[in-house]
């Protein structure tokens, strides 16, 4: 069975034939398109996008990697609200280790690795603590969270599996009608307070006063909520880091 991943100008593939037939089918393709130059690495493992892909007697193994000349404990700098973007990383780092790793051993070293982070960048037990059982509430797994064997972990890790694809068709709906033009984006400022609550009551007003309005271009256009927080002076004042792809923010999931 052939798998293949694509990102950008890398590509990954696992092959179970020889390696005589995968010589002959990589120097086809050379010939084919000549135009096209690049680099095969062939071994029992490989680090993919912070993935490390193992063949271990002929099962396939994988974990998370992290780059030995990337110093250790580094959380993603953000400019704004900081504990707000570090919440949603933390959220979503821990869905990346229940995808990456397949054994629960290493998934729960991945979750140390997370909280001492986050010790070491200043957060407290606390918020460390919160943010795990949101996590584990959100995937209706708190009963299993302090007993998780392997068996019970892979079912954990078909529910979240299942959550990540059903987000997948989300952005694929908003896309299209990001494309049809049926989007509109707003966003008002934001200093504390259940921001949950006020974006229920706009929906709630937007589908009871505005939605059936006849003088509105189109009855499917969807409304997409976002805050501005208001900052501090030293955060106004303060210059952005230049990005050196040492430090990268994971992709946002909402909750």
């Amino acid at each position: 069975m052939l798998y293949l991943l694509r990102y950008k100008d890398q590509l990954f593939f696992t092959w179970n034939r020889s390696q005589e037939e995968l010589t002959t089918f990589l120097t086809s393709i050379r010939e084919q398109y000549r135009h096209i130059h690049f680099e095969t690495s062939i071994g029992r493992y490989v680090h993919f996008l912070n993935a490390h892909i193992e063949n271990r007697q002929g099962h396939l193994y994988t974990s998370v990697y992290h780059q030995s000349d990337i110093q250790k404990y580094t959380i993603p700098y953000v400019v704004g609200h900081a504990k707000l973007q570090h919440r949603l990383w933390f959220r979503s780092a821990l869905i990346r280790a229940v995808c990456f790793c397949t054994n629960v051993a290493d998934f729960n070293q991945e979750q140390i690795y997370l909280e001492m982070a986050c010790l070491a960048n200043g957060y407290s037990i606390d918020f460390i603590e919160t943010q795990l059982q949101h996590f584990y509430l959100r995937f209706n797994a708190v009963k299993i969270r302090y007993c998780l064997d392997q068996t019970v972990y892979q079912r954990f890790r078909d529910r979240l599996f299942d959550f990540t694809r059903s987000q997948r068709t989300l952005f694929d709906k908003d896309q299209e009608l990001e494309d049809k033009n049926l989007i509109c984006h707003f966003s008002y400022p934001y200093d504390y307070g259940l921001y949950n609550q006020f974006n229920e009551k706009f929906h709630q007003a937007w589908s009871t006063y505005l939605k059936n309005d006849p003088k509105l271009p189109h009855k499917d256009m969807k409304i997409i909520l976002t805050t501005k927080h208001i900052h501090s002076l030293n955060t106004l004042l303060a210059q952005q880091k230049p990005s050196d792809g040492l430090l990268k923010i994971s992709k946002k999931i909402i909750f």
